[in-house]
């Protein structure tokens, strides 16, 4: 190995064969798998548009704006200028993110659905 420091006539000599010793330890790693060569892809996210989006949902145009422009819950999207964007995968997110619970609620947790949306409390009394 040489110790010695390269001079400006050498520089040209020297980078070609550090590239080429880089290359090679590429390669290597390459094929234990650690490193790839190019670049990784980011995942493809579709952009669709509010009509393609009325027909992923199955509901109409009116709703999808109603949707998204809900307090709770809305329909993920994007604006720009006057129209609306949606990635394909968020909206499929959002259906599924609203699945209900197969098991039967609790009498507890009727009974406090219910008062909840009572805006006064009955004279007699809850008659669970």
């Amino acid at each position: 190995m040489e110790t010695s420091t390269p001079t400006f006539d050498q520089l040209p000599h020297v980078v070609s064969g550090l590239s080429e010793k880089l290359d090679r330890v590429l390669d290597l790693l390459e094929k234990a798998g650690i490193a790839s060569h190019s670049k990784q892809a980011k995942p493809s996210r579709r952009l669709v548009y509010a009509k393609e989006a009325c027909q992923i949902i199955g509901k109409s145009l009116s709703t999808l704006y109603r949707a998204v422009k809900a307090t709770n819950d809305p329909i993920p999207s994007y604006k720009r200028g006057k129209l609306l964007y949606f990635y394909e995968d968020e909206i499929y997110a959002w259906i599924e993110g609203g699945r209900k619970h197969s098991a039967a609620p609790s009498l507890a947790e009727t009974a406090a659905a219910i008062t909840a949306g009572m805006k006064r409390r009955p004279r007699g009394g809850y008659n669970f």
